[in-house]
């Protein structure tokens, strides 16, 4: 079957990106979307459009529209424009998508945002095309009215795929900086990072070439994108084939931590389950974190002290989070509420492959690696594979015991994997620790204003207040993985200034970390 063209030509400057495509003959009737744009991308703002501002027309000339609002939910506050009448022949639409403007006081979030950075722009596609309502395939072509790099590949492409393919993957354009020249693998920037962009490269590319090799990834391709932040804060998002993380002259990432988190953010590439996102994290997220990894280790691309210390790093902030005895789904519900909500599958999945993996060899039964091919098999094949296939598979190698193990998992129990579940030259030692409390709801970190301040807390002994703004302080992201020792934060007071240094730690718990045999 012919599938129908979407052609779409993307011109960028400094303050934007004139966007222009062209679907054939999509016959859209009279008030049905032509096409849809969300404002609000979790908690991030899309570009500011309006109806005046988009050009639609077909065989007849101008093709009047109108604009709805669909209902928000806690991830999209999505805007449509639906036709008045029946569209004749192709169907083009075009405007002009701004940058949002960031400044030292833009709270930190997710990468999706069109940027201006040092003559260039960069963004997802989700904040900034505004595209028609379809999930069946299209012959995409896109090119680029100047430089420019996509999740798809540099420069024009072609591919087959959905609208949603396009909103779910990285633009990027301007006076680019390339590393390596050539290789499925590739890194970009725009202003020079503060750190040492070849060595960092370098070892994510030997990293990704490993997964590659395990994963037998047919088509390899990854491109990494990096952005400069006006404001404090790092992290990044992952779309299709790509990554993009920031980064600021106020708190430059050091090049272990950032390998370790393109590390995982690389493995993403691979291992999926189908479902709901509250119900698939765990595997999601915790094989991301298992081959991130236990590859690069079995590779020989980093050493047992490293291995034991990004095992150890994960351990602490898996059994000191005081929300990861959630289950899954109360975990779900809190996801975009609560940083520490949005770590609890990552510690939650590895503890429970770590153990799984030892349970399986120790019962000379098929390893972890073979049941995660294998689904990543049958989803090549096209089959859907969700949490109900997954624990069948489990199941079929350890009987029964491994569904009430998996229903721990669901539950929020401890996954607590054997002493030995590292291999012999590890074993696990058991320890007293405190549990991470920062003694304020961490959404603070994205308002800046200090709210639910716990009585009695380090916070409270320390001179913070309700109502205080936040001018400086560590990042969410890291408060919610519990790794500051101390804590400063820079507060306003009305027309005062002041500092506040404490110690984030509540109760002691049970913990546990892995040391050489």
């Amino acid at each position: 079957m012919t599938l129908p063209t979407l052609s779409l030509t993307l011109s960028p400057r400094p303050e934007g990106i004139d966007v222009e495509y062209v679907l054939q003959s999509p016959s859209v009737p009279a008030g049905q979307a032509v096409c849809r744009l969300p404002g609000v991308v979790v908690g991030i703002p899309g570009v500011t459009l309006r109806t005046a501002d988009l050009r639609v027309t077909d065989d007849l000339g101008e093709l009047p529209i109108s604009e709805e609002a669909e209902p928000p939910t806690s991830s999209w506050a999505y805007r449509r424009w639906c036709a008045t009448r029946d569209s004749v022949g192709d169907v083009k639409v075009a405007y002009f998508a701004p940058v949002r403007a960031v400044d030292s006081t833009t709270r930190n979030g997710p990468m999706f945002d069109l940027r201006a950075e040092a003559g260039g722009v960069h963004g997802a596609g989700i904040s900034f095309l505004a595209l028609p309502d379809t999930t069946h395939d299209y012959a995409i072509t896109l090119r680029w009215a100047g430089h420019g790099v996509s999740s798809f590949g540099e420069g024009d492409v072609e591919l087959t795929g959905t609208a949603e393919k396009l909103a779910f993957s990285y633009y990027f354009a301007g006076p680019i900086t390339k590393y390596p020249d050539s290789g499925p693998f590739a890194m970009y920037w725009l202003s020079e990072p503060s750190f040492d962009t070849v060595a960092v490269a370098t070892q994510i590319e030997r990293i990704y070439r490993a997964m590659c090799d395990f994963f037998r990834e047919p088509e390899p391709g990854h491109r990494v994108f990096i952005r400069k932040h006006p404001y404090r804060g790092n992290g990044g998002t992952a779309l299709h084939r790509s990554f993009m993380f920031g980064w600021s002259e106020a708190e430059s990432p050091a090049a272990e931590d950032l390998t370790s988190l393109l590390a995982h953010e690389t493995a993403h590439n691979w291992p999926h389950l189908d479902g709901e996102h509250g119900d698939v994290s765990w595997y999601t997220e915790g094989t991301a974190e298992y081959y991130s990894i236990v590859l690069p280790h079995r590779a020989g691309l980093i050493d047992d002290d490293a291995f034991l210390r990004l095992i150890n790093d994960r351990a602490r902030s898996y059994y000191t989070n005081p929300l990861q005895t959630l289950s899954n789904r109360a975990a779900a519900e809190r996801f975009w509420k609560d940083q520490r909500a949005q770590r609890v599958p990552y510690g939650r999945g590895l503890f429970y492959f770590l153990g799984l993996d030892a349970k399986l060899r120790a019962a000379g039964r098929r390893p972890l690696d073979e049941l995660v091919l294998t689904v990543l098999d049958r989803k090549r094949a096209g089959e859907k594979v969700g949490v109900p296939e997954w624990v069948d598979l489990v199941v079929a190698e350890l009987g029964e015991q491994a569904r009430r193990d998996f229903a721990a998992l669901e539950a929020g129990e401890w996954m607590v994997p054997a002493s030995d579940a590292l291999g012999p030259p590890f074993r696990r030692e058991d320890l007293r620790d405190r549990v991470a409390e920062v003694g304020f709801d961490l959404g603070s970190m994205e308002t800046g204003v200090v709210a639910g301040l716990v009585a009695g807390s380090a916070a409270d002994r320390a001179g913070m207040r309700e109502g205080d703004r936040i001018l400086a302080g560590p990042s969410g992201s890291d408060l919610a993985k519990g790794s500051p020792a101390e804590v400063t934060f820079t507060l306003g007071r009305g027309s005062r200034r002041l500092e506040v240094s404490y110690e984030p730690r509540g109760a002691e718990v049970a913990s546990y970390r892995w040391v050489p045999a």
